[in-house]
């Protein structure tokens, strides 16, 4: 019978935060980026307090690293994707053959467009950018806490096998699992 396997992907299956990353590399490709870098930490501190939200930083740094250009967006994801250092957690995975047969779902507040890049033959439920004739609109889905559950039941899984996660942000998806697998610094917690 299919399980349905979820891992998340920040700090899951990297290291690291990828977001921070994703717009340094945007803003190394645009004369004088390097200046909205200090604008920037404001919202992530901003984010960080909870006073604006991870979705509203996210939109901000779309605005001021890829200047709402929709093309120059999906350039940087493509060619950021070949940046992204992975730890041993998810080809370790793949290494004992636990994907054969199930479904394998990467669901995380990343953005869609490089992860589709670094995972070419897994189901993803990322951050979407909305654009509208070439241009950034602004997040049409953000899944991040309980909006990654509601976007994990919209996609038709209501229950979840095992769950790879780092974050108590997704407690609300970890409820939805039979087993979850906790992830810190590239190892596994739990077996």
């Amino acid at each position: 019978m299919e399980k349905i396997i979820v891992f998340d992907f920040d700090k899951t299956l990297t290291n690291y935060d990828t977001t921070f990353p994703f717009f340094l590399f945007c803003c190394k490709k645009k004369p004088l980026g390097f200046f909205l870098i200090p604008v920037f930490s404001f919202f992530m501190f901003l984010s960080k307090m909870k006073i604006i939200s991870v979705k509203w930083e996210k939109e901000i740094g779309l605005k001021l690293f890829c200047r709402s250009d929709y093309s120059f967006y999906l350039k940087c994801c493509s060619n950021f994707s070949h940046k992204v250092t992975l730890n041993n957690v998810y080809s370790e995975f793949i290494e004992k053959k636990s994907s054969l047969g199930n479904r394998i779902i990467l669901a995380s507040a990343s953005f869609n467009d490089y992860l589709n890049k670094i995972f070419p033959d897994v189901e993803i439920i990322g951050t979407t950018v909305l654009n509208e004739k070439g241009r950034i609109k602004g997040i049409s889905r953000h899944p991040f806490g309980f909006d990654k559950r509601e976007a994990l039941i919209k996609a038709g899984i209501e229950k979840i096998d095992l769950f790879y996660t780092d974050s108590r942000n997704d407690i609300c998806v970890s409820n939805m699992a039979k087993k979850t697998i906790w992830v810190a610094n590239g190892r596994i917690l739990n077996k």
